[in-house]
């Protein structure tokens, strides 16, 4: 739901997800879950391009974090990493794919 006015409140508070816009009355503020600073409508086209870009990036990460460490823990089973191999290689992971995630997402 997206509003700014006193009448959009109730609607805006039972929305999955209430947008309001930053020169709308206060109420509509104060209960959406987000709040554009911005007068323009089209900034939901651009919210809506980062949430898109971040579910994918939350995606590929989550592909990458599990398949590095079952390939971890396989290789730790079968004897072919030690223990601190495998920890050392599971925290390395665990700082490259954050600093990976730190770039911007959109252009």
């Amino acid at each position: 739901m997206i509003g700014d006015g006193i009448n959009d409140s109730p609607a805006l508070s039972a929305a999955d997800v209430g947008i309001a816009i930053s020169d709308g009355a206060e109420i509509a503020r104060e209960v959406a879950d987000i709040t554009i600073a911005a007068d323009d409508l089209y900034e939901i086209v651009s919210l809506k391009a980062i949430s898109n870009a971040l579910i994918k990036r939350i995606k590929k990460n989550y592909r990458t974090i599990v398949g590095f460490n079952t390939g971890l823990i396989i290789g730790s089973v079968a004897g072919i990493l030690a223990p601190t191999a495998s920890s050392f290689l599971h925290n390395a992971s665990t700082l490259l794919i954050s600093i990976k995630s730190m770039e911007n997402l959109i252009e």
